[in-house]
């Protein structure tokens, strides 16, 4: 195997969506705290630092989530193309590799203080121990415990970005917390028949279509309604009008799952709640600039 295409595999263990995602949730929330916290004035050290706690501790934790649920991603069609089920990776070596970036993550954290490290360790134990270990393939509603772990990159973000967490910070990462199940909803539904054929009970595997429908809209629901608890905060009409706009769109594209219930709308509600929370936090932060 050549070098390039050997990087490549290990840059798809990472799950680099995922990945980016998370990035950059830690990098709004940051810049949105300097600015919310009285100007733009930061630590390059800590904020370098930051970032590449994120990045060693997703990454890690992606890997090792590869390495648990192999036997069931080289079943499934959306994950039957991953390094481990393709067998261009061991399992040892992604397991050593795992390893070697979770306890680079941990030492960058510990680095950073107490608070960044119960973060790192939170969402750690919530991803890998509670969702991957405990609770994928025994619950249905084993996607709620996913979300401190996918809150986490925004809460060490506004942390290190001089704000304080409480309350707006803890809000923030509440949002992306809400954002969560509903993105990952959408896309079982897509992938119903993979999630069933590996006896993994998502909420679209394990209730019938309409069910799963419902529970989508009342998720999606959530999410738009929550998306105004910032508005006290914001700095200008700018989110209101930006958030109104984004939610109609998905509000359009929730009532179109509602009345055709084929996997094209589920799909497309996947793809547009992708960016959702980004754009929402982006919204935010130009609030606060032309404030």
């Amino acid at each position: 195997m050549g070098s390039i295409q050997l990087v490549y595999n290990y840059g798809v263990l990472l799950k680099p969506k995922v990945l980016l995602a998370m990035l950059a949730l830690y990098l709004i929330t940051y810049f949105t705290s300097t600015f919310y916290s009285g100007g733009f004035s930061y630590d390059g050290g800590l904020f370098i630092v930051g970032f590449l706690a994120v990045a060693f501790a997703v990454s890690g934790a992606n890997a090792l989530n590869c390495y648990i649920d192999r036997d069931i991603d080289s079943v499934m069609t959306r994950t039957s193309g991953r390094p481990l089920a393709l067998g261009t990776i061991s399992p040892n070596e992604a397991l050593c590799f795992s390893g070697v970036m979770m306890m680079v993550a941990t030492a960058l954290s510990v680095s950073l203080g107490f608070v960044p490290f119960i973060l790192f360790a939170e969402g750690a134990v919530s991803y890998l121990l509670l969702y991957t270990v405990v609770l994928k393939r025994r619950s249905s509603m084993n996607v709620l415990s996913t979300a401190p772990s996918v809150a986490a990159p925004a809460w060490l973000g506004w942390y290190l970005g001089g704000a304080p967490l409480y309350p707006l910070g803890i809000l923030m990462g509440l949002l992306v917390a809400v954002w969560g199940p509903l993105h990952l909803w959408s896309l079982a539904y897509v992938y119903v028949k993979d999630y069933t054929r590996v006896g993994v009970p998502m909420i679209p595997a394990a209730v019938p279509r309409e069910t799963a429908i419902r529970w989508i809209l009342l998720a999606l629901g959530l999410l738009l309604g929550s998306s105004y608890l910032l508005v006290p905060w914001a700095g200008s009409s700018l989110y209101v009008i930006g958030v109104t706009l984004v939610n109609a769109l998905l509000t359009v594209v929730g009532v179109n799952l509602y009345r055709k219930k084929s996997n094209r709308s589920g799909w497309l509600l996947f793809k547009l709640t992708a960016p959702y929370i980004i754009v929402v936090f982006l919204l935010f932060l130009a609030s606060q600039l032309i404030s």
